[in-house]
């Protein structure tokens, strides 16, 4: 019973993560890119983010990307971008706010070097001075 009920849990994470990036172009990089051997990706829901005003939490790491993965990421995250409300580029890293929808805030938060590569899609009411403060010490 207990396999039954961590089966369904683990599909509609799935589910939930599916819907989250729908209509993003960088869906495809977590669909496409995740399961490569050097990437790994974390995914977390309400429950552990609660605390924190968020609903949703979804990276993607990579060590040592190709010249190739790193372009295709980088197309989708520009191609996303495009609709970004809110911009802050540096030589570091970049972050993107999306459009609010139903007093949610979307947010893409993109990072890469010849060592790794990170991408990060956040929703939640939480403000990026809050998600700052949160993941970015």
């Amino acid at each position: 019973m207990k396999r039954i009920l961590l089966f369904i849990l683990m599909l509609l994470g799935i589910h939930i993560c599916m819907l989250a990036q729908k209509g993003l172009a960088i869906q495809s990089a977590f669909d496409e890119l995740a399961v490569r051997q050097n990437a790994t990706e974390v995914v977390m829901g309400a429950g552990k983010l609660k605390k924190y005003r968020l609903r949703l939490f979804h990276s993607l790491e990579m060590k040592c990307p190709s010249p190739a993965e790193r372009r295709r990421i980088e197309t989708l995250v520009q191609t996303d971008a495009a609709q970004a409300i809110l911009r802050e580029e540096t030589a570091g890293h970049r972050i993107y706010e999306l459009q609010q929808r139903k007093g949610m805030h979307y947010y893409i938060f993109y990072r890469c070097t010849e060592q790794s590569l990170s991408l990060i899609y956040i929703e939640g009411k939480a403000s990026l001075k809050q998600i700052k403060s949160y993941f970015l010490k």
